[in-house]
């Protein structure tokens, strides 16, 4: 399997286990937990990590700006980096399925909080 690949199925993983943990904990506590919380550093990391195996893949010159500016504001940099690194046609391939990732995440994050509110509620029932 690709390694991009690989990352963009970790970062469904995480997706899908936030989703989990803040169902099961929103349950119990009023506040989110706090490994709710490290998901978003978690997503910005494997996020930068595509992001450089695929400027390594295509040889694509780094800067240390769109570097910072990947790992701070993705909604923004990523489609900027699709854009030169693939040309109009590419960029705009690339910048849609990326936009149809992030509309993609929200399901997955759902699907998670509906296993652990499932998984919970059966667990009671025994």
């Amino acid at each position: 399997m690709n390694p991009k690949t690989v990352v963009i199925w970790l970062l469904a993983l995480i997706t899908f286990l936030s989703g989990a943990i803040v169902q099961y904990f929103h349950q119990r506590h009023a506040l989110p937990p706090p490994i709710a919380l490290a998901s978003v550093p978690i997503s910005a990391f494997l996020t930068f990590l595509w992001y450089r195996l695929d400027a390594d893949q295509r040889s694509y010159r780094r800067t240390y700006l769109l570097n910072v500016c990947v790992a701070g504001i993705v909604l923004i940099a990523l489609p900027y980096y699709f854009f030169r690194s693939r040309g109009a046609k590419g960029g705009f391939v690339a910048t849609s399925v990326f936009i149809l990732l992030l509309l993609g995440s929200f399901p997955v994050s759902l699907a998670g909080q509906i296993c652990a509110f499932l998984a919970t509620r059966s667990w009671h029932l025994i």
